[in-house]
């Protein structure tokens, strides 16, 4: 597959929520997502990258006390906010087609 980039502006983190929960930052996986929703073309690539940012969260701040119970909730928060929210964005990304 190619590399794609995505705009200057495009990639922000983490865009609703704080980029980090304590000392631990979880923006690159944040970025990582945006750049999955830049590259990935299809609704079930959505689907996979929505569920694998939310898993991921969890997995980073698995060691993270006391911090482990609010990643949790940013995880299922976030999860249902980028796959609906995120639903809007996916779409909008396409206007640089």
């Amino acid at each position: 597959m190619a590399v794609v980039t995505p705009p200057e502006g495009y990639l922000d983190g983490c865009t609703l929520a704080p980029d980090r929960l304590g000392r631990v930052s979880h923006r690159d996986i944040c970025d990582d997502h945006d750049r999955d929703y830049w590259s990935r073309r299809t609704l079930i690539d959505k689907v996979r990258a929505d569920a694998r940012w939310a898993a991921r969260i969890v997995w980073r701040h698995r060691l993270n006390w006391p911090w482990q119970p609010v990643a949790l909730g940013l995880a299922v928060v976030g999860w249902i906010g980028v796959t609906t929210v995120g639903g809007w964005m996916f779409k909008r990304r396409h206007r640089w087609d």
